[in-house]
């Protein structure tokens, strides 16, 4: 059991490393750039790619246990995500384009370091 699991309970470590995945996956749809963000919009695919990866991460976010975030609560990194996934899961008509995408060019990344920062080593 890692020291993760020991203070915040069993599936700690692997709740943040699901988040960082997120996040990088959040970078990479960031790295193909604004035009293509902005391509397709008959169906806006990578647009709903996007929001899904977004609501994906605050969703993960907000599972993590209270303790850590708590211990967080000052971080603007933690909160922003969950309030991203409620904001798109709950508001989806008027989901803001330019939110979106500061999650993917920096938001993403800032939080994949806080995590990377507290997980251990493989």
């Amino acid at each position: 059991m890692s020291e993760l699991d020991r203070r915040y309970g069993a599936g700690t470590e692997q709740r943040l490393r699901d988040v960082a995945v997120l996040c990088r996956r959040a970078e990479l749809i960031g790295a193909r750039g604004r035009r293509w963000y902005d391509s397709d919009p008959e169906l806006g695919v990578p647009r709903l790619s996007a929001d899904s990866v977004v609501l994906k991460l605050g969703e993960a976010v907000r599972r993590l246990p209270d303790a850590f975030l708590a211990e967080r609560s000052a971080d603007p990194a933690w909160r922003r995500a969950i309030s991203m996934r409620h904001h798109l899961g709950h508001d989806e008509d008027a989901v803001d384009d330019e939110l979106v995408w500061g999650v993917l060019s920096r938001h993403a990344a800032e939080l994949r370091e806080r995590v990377e920062a507290v997980i251990p080593d493989r």
